[in-house]
């Protein structure tokens, strides 16, 4: 179910009149209602007083059930009060009395945090205080904070902007608007499908978080949207209505090479696995293909790769038999050696900038790659980049990369002489600590409470949460002119090595941290 609220005309001349809001409401609600897209139950409500606007929402997450997915958008002015407290301004809301006439972000919160969803999604596509370019329209009041007050169980909060910044909603004041950058790019990517960043077929909120994120930022450097969530799992939001096969396995498929086509099946099998009803349909046919291919041996591989699929709730049909006939025996087919012998490429990704290292995110997804001239990169597997990790610097390789255990951070040491943390969900720094030189290598501890770091002329181990300086390891006074190139942890955690340009590695044992 989805609500979206939409207010552009207002009753307080001191409030200003919005163009974009009305087109915003609209597209969001066509894309949403698509059963081939969303199939959200879509109830608009524009430029209504505060009163209606509360009594809809109070209805809107009123008996609710736990596998419900709800959505609240909401699209206009906000406003603070002299306390901080944040109001959405509806049609009837005046300034001088937004207790009375304004919508309390705390009352919907209220309604959100009592309602039994499990799913409950905010989108908010209004702005807070801060700077503008010439040329754009800012859809705010000069009075404007964050909305970090919406909190909650089982609740996701998307906003157009932080909470120093203005959402835009075009370059015309007057006439028909374009949609605001930031609904404009969220429609849009739930409408072609381009949200849907692993190729999976379905569009996650991370997913299309990332994907506005970075294109808003990219057409509006100014604003930079946000992302709260308190959700376990993942959230699907909407399906990619144009998934096709990627382009690398669409070719490797049509070659006529049959160890080209053989090569394929991995990545089919792997789309297979991780895709969803549509995707696993079209990867199952492209198998059924490869299976009566002219090659005994891509037919042969193809047909296992059939039969093992079908003992994951393959979507292969199951041939009937007549009334009284026994059920033929299939003749089983083994893989050929070939095939399991050859070393497969599943694909050749392309990449801005030359890498100096890479490894896999540790649920193997994803992949961290440190590249040449100030940017890591997170990409999918696909090759689509999810993130791109931007050091400071004129010219600051980034020469390392490591996921922390748990898949939810990544360490960064590059030739600004930093290592820094990032959110591998959001690309979000969320950690730096400085060196005296390049910092050449990093490594999480097994834990990931620490960070090891080396740099030409130290080693460190840190706080991973804090950035807190624990212990530098002081190599010999002979090697203090050799360079650190490496470091990493023992499995345990209780030991670290170091690597050096002196043709040396030194070990460190670790009191109890």
């Amino acid at each position: 179910m989805a609500l979206l609220v939409a207010t552009y005309e207002y009753q307080d001349p001191g409030l200003r009149q919005l163009t974009a809001p009305a087109q915003d409401a609209e597209a969001l609600a066509d894309v949403l209602r698509d059963p081939a897209i969303a199939g959200f139950e879509v109830t608009t409500l524009v430029n209504e007083p505060h009163h209606r606007v509360g009594e809809a929402i109070g209805d809107f997450y009123r008996d609710r059930r736990r596998n419900d997915l709800t959505l609240l958008y909401f699209t206009g002015h906000g406003l603070d009060d002299d306390h901080g407290r944040l109001y959405l301004a509806m049609t009837n809301t005046r300034r001088d009395s937004l207790l009375f006439t304004g919508l309390a972000a705390e009352l919907v919160n209220q309604a959100m945090d009592g309602c039994m969803s499990g799913q409950k999604v905010l989108v908010l596509d209004c702005c807070y205080a801060g700077a503008f370019p010439m040329g754009r329209l800012a859809k705010a009041d000069s009075a404007m904070h964050t909305l970090e007050r919406f909190q909650g169980r089982g609740i996701t909060v998307l906003t157009a902007s932080d909470a120093a910044q203005y959402s835009f909603e075009g370059d015309q004041a007057l006439g028909r608007s374009a949609t605001s950058v930031f609904t404009r790019h969220l429609v849009a990517g739930l409408r072609d499908g381009s949200a849907d960043q692993n190729g999976d077929g379905d569009i996650t909120l991370d997913e299309l978080y990332g994907y506005v994120h970075d294109r808003v930022v990219r057409e509006m450097p100014q604003q930079r949207s946000k992302m709260q969530t308190n959700i376990e799992g993942r959230t699907v939001i909407a399906r990619n209505v144009n998934w096709r096969l990627p382009d690398h396995l669409r070719h490797s498929i049509d070659s006529p090479i049959a160890a080209i086509r053989l090569s394929a099946l991995e990545g089919l099998a792997h789309l297979y696995r991780s895709g969803n009803d549509s995707v696993r349909s079209i990867v199952h046919e492209k198998i059924s293909h490869l299976a009566d291919d002219d090659s005994k041996s891509v037919s042969a591989a193809a047909a296992a790769y059939l039969e093992s699929l079908h003992g994951e709730a393959s979507v292969q049909p199951v041939p009937t038999e007549s009334p009284g006939q026994a059920p033929a025996t299939p003749e089983p087919t083994p893989a050929p050696p070939q095939a399991a012998a050859r070393l497969v490429q599943l694909a050749s990704i392309e990449i801005p900038e030359p890498g100096n290292a890479v490894t896999f995110s540790p649920d193997g997804e994803h992949l961290a790659v440190a590249c040449d001239m100030k940017i890591a990169l997170i990409a999918e597997l696909t090759g689509t980049v999810r993130h791109r990790l931007k050091h400071g610097g004129l010219i600051a390789s980034v020469w390392s990369v490591d996921y922390s255990p748990d898949g939810r951070r990544l360490a960064t040491g590059s030739g600004d002489k930093t290592a820094r943390i990032w959110d591998a969900a959001t690309g979000v720094e969320v950690l730096k600590v400085r060196h005296q030189d390049t910092v050449a290598s990093v490594a999480f501890s097994p834990d990931g409470r620490h960070l090891a770091t080396a740099s030409l002329r130290t080693a460190e181990i840190w706080d991973a949460t804090s950035g807190s300086e624990l212990f530098t390891m002081n190599h010999p006074e002979e090697d203090q002119r050799m360079g650190t190139t490496g470091v990493a942890f023992s499995a345990d955690g209780r030991r670290v090595v170091t690597v050096r340009t002196s043709a040396r590695i030194h070990l460190w044992q670790l009191p109890e941290m």
